[in-house]
């Protein structure tokens, strides 16, 4: 720990114990938040076939990014002796996390009913397509909540919803899961009752649209997809005069935001419109976007004269609010992120990979680390399960019986069904 870390104050979950049952990127994403935070999180898989992500496509950079701080328990909850192990793990728990099919806990006869029963402290979070409702039973994915929430439909074009770059459904639902999780440990203190949570993806997504949906109930008009306006386009209703991207000379993009008078002055003076800096036709956020296509004209013709690092340091300088368009590999050497220290660093089945800190900075608190890297398949076995009691014997007997295992896989190859 370095001396600047030294008189700070420790993570501020350690002591809370999670039992994350869960795969891919929803239960993995929200109990690696946990985790970060300082939560001792252990991540219970099946013996033989693990986490999904273990055995997918894309070389498991999926299971890496939301696996790390995290104990790894080899556990088979449909054997009796392998449900008697989990009791015997929710007893001293905090928190259940799982993105099991809906109902999955309860089929085995180990959903929070039975758990609150074990341990009326116990804290159950599922993170699942719906809400309780008529579809609440439902399976579901990041993409259907997108096209189903409305949010592929404002990102696309006419008649062609996209879906995010990024499975922002999963890690949003996540996420709200795991607040939904400090505030009910937070009660906890006075109460001493646990709770039961459920996050959903398609909720998630409405959540996220609610501006838009706010909009065309005051306007009577339905939304445009923004595919159609905003970056490429002129019909935008954000209310911004400017707010969209500008090519420069060299072929690259700028995105130029002017949400204020102070940005438009700055930018006026930036690009030598003295004639519009202080003209009345323009200095209001509503006249402005009345005449987007006018201004939008003269300012791509203006930023088509510098290159992309000329227009970016005089936009900087002035504090006019300004991004490029990078691309992932582009944001492994980008400024900022190296500079502030952004990474945390993984190294992992003969890869040093870089993935980002949790998105907050909290000054009192010691940074966030790596404790525990992407670990096999039981990794941790018969260290919690000697943690909750059992024998080396006894551990040997659930490894005979195959209930339990400790393993040096970290990827799978997964059935077909």
């Amino acid at each position: 720990m370095s001396a600047a870390q030294a008189g700070k104050q420790k993570l501020p979950l350690e002591g809370v114990r999670v039992l994350e049952l869960s795969h891919i990127v929803a239960g993995p994403s929200g109990g690696m938040i946990l985790a970060d935070l300082g939560a001792d999180v252990v991540k219970i898989e099946h013996p033989d076939s693990g986490d999904t992500s273990r055995g997918s496509g894309n070389n498991g950079a999926t299971f890496f990014t939301y696996n790390r701080n995290k104990k790894f328990l080899a556990l088979d909850l449909r054997q009796a002796q392998g449900k008697a192990i989990f009791e015997r793990l929710v007893k001293g728990a905090d928190v259940v996390f799982n993105n099991f099919a809906p109902g999955a806990l309860d089929r085995l006869g180990l959903g929070y009913e039975w758990g609150r029963k074990v341990n009326p402290r116990i804290i159950y979070c599922a993170v699942k397509g719906f809400l309780p409702g008529p579809f609440g039973d439902r399976p579901y994915l990041d993409e259907l909540a997108q096209m189903a929430g409305g949010l592929a439909y404002l990102t696309g074009l006419k008649d062609l919803p996209l879906r995010a770059g990024a499975s922002v459904t999963d890690i949003g639902a996540a996420t709200y899961g795991a607040l939904a999780v400090v505030a009910a440990l937070f009660r906890r203190h006075t109460t001493g009752i646990g709770e039961s949570i459920e996050a959903g993806l398609y909720e998630t997504v409405v959540f996220w649209v609610q501006q838009s949906i706010t909009t065309v109930q005051m306007t009577g008009e339905d939304a445009m997809p923004r595919g159609e306006r905003t970056s490429s386009g002129m019909d935008d209703k954000m209310g911004w005069g400017v707010y969209r991207l500008f090519p420069t000379k060299d072929g690259s993009q700028v995105f130029i935001a002017v949400t204020g008078n102070r940005h438009w002055t700055a930018l006026c003076e930036v690009l030598g419109f003295d004639d519009w800096k202080d003209s009345k036709e323009f200095n209001t956020n509503r006249k402005r976007s009345a005449q987007k296509g006018r201004l939008a004209e003269r300012i791509k013709a203006a930023v088509l004269q510098y290159d992309f690092a000329d227009i970016v340091k005089k936009l900087g300088e002035r504090r006019i609010p300004y991004a490029p368009v990078n691309t992932p590999l582009g944001l492994v050497s980008e400024q900022h992120l190296n500079e502030a220290d952004r990474w945390l660093k993984l190294d992992v089945a003969g890869h040093g990979l870089k993935v980002s800190k949790l998105p907050v900075s909290m000054s009192e608190t010691q940074d966030f680390a790596v404790r525990e890297q992407p670990g096999t398949i039981g990794n941790h076995t018969d260290l919690i399960l000697a943690e909750i009691g059992y024998s080396a014997a006894e551990i040997a007997a659930f490894k005979a019986a195959k209930v339990v295992a400790t393993t040096d896989r970290m990827f799978t190859d997964l059935p077909t069904e």
